[in-house]
């Protein structure tokens, strides 16, 4: 296709991260150690800076008028920006309070100039692009994907993509931080056959706990797609 020649002029344009802003933007931050446990942002909250992550791993998560609290995107520093979502949406205030899940090192930069920056700069407005238009499509892909599935099925998918999105290179296993409640919200079932569904994994051997959370290896992602009805 003619299109993906066109594509490959802009290969590499697929990530907006601290290591691909140029030096004197990056000299305008501040860095910003939180720990463990700590939130960066609240829901809410005005919309001040733009923090990119430099090391460690976060959590997007966001409480309902039911009083649950759902977890539902992670960051870390290939991905990692906080407030670039809602500067560019034109909307003052954090959509998700971020919660460290390990120590996180940031850099702060105000907002006012991450904005002029990238609205004068057209590669940077390119990656922009790609960043919202790629995950768009995620979630476009997965409208009506379960509609025929079982519970067990659609939390063996849902485990299949929690691996594909959180495997970092050079490691074979993965931590699923995620709750019972925010799988369930995620594929449609209730919380109680959240936990059914993950006992008989269990006991399949198609997936691991540690510290009361699910583990999930190259073995056992191999086993999840063998057994996954599609």
């Amino acid at each position: 296709m003619a299109i993906e020649q066109k594509w490959k002029k802009y290969a590499q344009e697929t990530m907006f991260n601290f290591f691909i802003l140029p030096e004197y933007i990056q000299q305008k931050g501040k860095e910003m150690t939180f720990q463990q446990k700590q939130f960066i942002v609240f829901r809410g909250d005005p919309l001040q800076y733009v923090y990119f992550i430099k090391s460690g791993s976060a959590l997007g998560t966001r409480n309902y008028a039911d009083g649950n609290e759902y977890n539902y995107f992670m960051i870390d520093s290939k991905n990692g920006s906080i407030g670039l979502l809602e500067l560019f949406a034109r909307e003052a205030e954090y959509i998700a309070s971020i919660l460290c899940i390990t120590e996180v090192r940031t850099i702060r930069i105000d907002a006012e100039i991450i904005y002029d920056y990238v609205m004068g700069n057209q590669e940077m407005l390119r990656r922009c692009i790609t960043l919202i238009a790629q995950d768009l499509y995620k979630r476009s892909a997965n409208d009506g994907r379960f509609y025929y599935l079982d519970g067990i099925n659609r939390v063996r998918h849902y485990f299949v993509d929690y691996y594909n999105e959180h495997l970092k290179e050079n490691r074979k296993k993965i931590t699923v931080y995620a709750e019972y409640r925010d799988i369930a919200a995620s594929v449609g079932i209730s919380v109680r056959t959240v936990g059914r569904s993950i006992r008989q994994l269990k006991d399949n051997g198609e997936i691991q706990s540690k510290d009361k959370k699910v583990v999930i290896d190259e073995n056992n992602y191999k086993l999840l797609l063998s057994s996954m009805t599609l």
